[in-house]
């Protein structure tokens, strides 16, 4: 199971590339404050995410708001919701993007990834033939990241 928070699928709609996102993760699960964080997203000039047009991301509620209560003081809501829901579900992989929530996933034991993880891969499966151009196009729609950080991927990748 793949849980996601809301900026990998806005970063993938705002390149126009959903069906990329699928194609790697298969079938993605995302919890109500992230749903809801998506429905309010209607940006139509940078892709719109309709979830009832997309029946590979399912929505799925928290059993227990105990472990977002505890969450809160550090994560946003979405953040929050999708790694208690990773922790009730025993999720195999976490998307986040924001590095806060990522490192508290981690410290939670939780596998995390994010939309650079996700274009790599991409790669790997031979999808696409280069990161680089989609990370760009992200950044020019607004998905920020440290350049520090885009050096070191591409560096890694050999891009």
């Amino acid at each position: 199971m793949i849980i996601c928070n809301a900026t990998p699928l806005i970063a993938f709609a705002r390149i126009g590339q959903l069906a990329l996102l699928q194609k790697v993760v298969g079938t993605l699960v995302i919890p109500n404050a992230v749903a809801r964080e998506i429905s309010v997203y209607s940006d139509i000039q940078h892709g719109l995410i309709d979830l009832a047009q997309e029946p590979w991301i399912s929505v799925q509620t928290l059993q227990s708001e105990a472990q977002v209560h505890l969450l809160l003081p550090t994560l946003d809501r979405g953040e929050a919701e999708v790694i208690a829901l990773a922790l009730e579900r025993a999720a195999g992989l976490v998307l986040i993007d924001e590095l806060t929530g990522r490192k508290v996933a981690e410290s939670l034991h939780l596998t995390v990834s994010g939309s650079v993880g996700i274009l790599i891969q991409a790669k790997q499966m031979g999808e696409i033939s280069a990161v680089k151009p989609l990370l760009d196009e992200m950044m020019q729609r607004g998905i920020r990241y440290s350049p520090r950080f885009v050096t070191a991927i591409l560096q890694r990748i050999g891009e």
